[in-house]
């Protein structure tokens, strides 16, 4: 049986009708389950996260998108999460039974269809990027949307489908198909947002500038492969965190990213306060992060999955239930 996976981001944290109602667009799609819905309200943005037939994926992604471009004005549109439209995002990864090469070709699908038919300026990225400058989601979404207009203009920055032309209401929307991301947060006990960048400068592949503990200014190379990251502030939790995205878990885990934080986080004078999922995550993810956590600290936990929770701090400023957040649950696979 031939599943893939959608996850779009959605310009929208905070409404929580409209939200429902986009939830109740994507299950109206036959051949398609919802698995979860993750808002947050000062991104003002939602993540949803949905599995189903290729064919039922494209028709629920793409009815997903008539309807969010209809209910969203993104010149009215502020948060704290990077974005350029009001389907900021829109992923397309094989589950069970696909290729990704597969999966590119109905990304490729989507994406010709939201440009062409709803006249949505659509660049493709990851596996189905076809220029090197725009392979990364951050290549694509600097500038964010206050700068896109001006950005279009640009050389090099013509949407692969749909119109050339910014349009305020919409924005642009980014669409390719990629494996498997997890989009993981560490709370930082600070109120400094500065610290946040700076770790996130450190520890992201990219690298970037920082500045030590001692006020030295440095370039940083990036300490970990495979992790995307930067620092903000979340008002709704009160909390500082390093956003991160890891792209290969297997290459790199959660604990790794989780201890490399928390060393940073001492050097300057503050500490890590517990961890969050935006999302669902892959078992094998928590597992590999329970087993590294168990080799190091036996005596943590009875199993891997307790032991990624509790040494992740999975729970501390927001709920999470392996039942309802770990994929194959959702998706009745385990």
């Amino acid at each position: 049986m031939e599943l893939i996976e959608c996850v779009p981001n959605i310009s929208e944290g905070c409404n929580s009708e409209l939200i429902e109602q986009i939830a109740k667009v994507i299950s109206s799609v036959s051949g398609v389950k919802l698995l979860h819905v993750d808002a947050g309200k000062a991104a003002n943005r939602t993540v949803y996260t949905f599995v189903g037939f290729p064919e039922s994926v494209v028709e629920a992604a793409f009815n997903m998108f008539e309807f969010v471009i209809k209910h969203i004005d993104m010149s009215k549109h502020t948060g704290t999460h990077p974005r350029i439209g009001a389907v900021d995002v829109c992923p397309l990864i094989p589950i069970q039974g696909i290729s990704l090469e597969q999966t590119k070709q109905y990304a490729e699908q989507l994406a010709k269809r939201v440009g062409e038919e709803l006249h949505v300026p659509v660049y493709l990225y990851e596996q189905n990027a076809k220029y090197i400058h725009r392979t990364r989601l951050e290549q694509i979404r600097s500038g964010e949307y206050e700068g896109f207009s001006q950005k279009m203009q640009s050389e090099g920055w013509d949407p692969d489908y749909g119109p050339h032309v910014f349009n305020p209401k919409t924005g642009a929307s980014v669409i390719g198909a990629r494996n498997f991301l997890l989009a993981y947060n560490i709370n930082l006990v600070s109120s400094d947002v500065t610290i946040a960048k700076h770790i996130a400068a450190r520890i992201r592949e990219s690298g970037g500038n920082y500045t030590d503990m001692f006020g030295k200014k440095h370039v940083s190379k990036g300490l970990l492969r495979g992790v995307k990251a930067i620092g903000w502030y979340i008002p709704e939790y009160d909390v500082v965190q390093v956003s991160t995205n890891i792209t290969d878990f297997n290459l790199v885990s959660m604990y790794k990213v989780y201890s490399e934080v928390q060393k940073l986080a001492i050097q300057y004078g503050t500490n890590v306060r517990g961890s969050e999922l935006i999302g669902l995550v892959p078992y094998d993810a928590l597992h590999n992060a329970g087993k590294e956590i168990l080799q190091q600290k036996p005596s943590v936990a009875n199993d891997t999955i307790q032991a990624a929770i509790q040494e992740l701090g999975l729970q501390d400023v927001k709920e999470f239930t392996p039942q309802k957040q770990i994929l194959e649950y959702v998706a009745g696979v385990l």
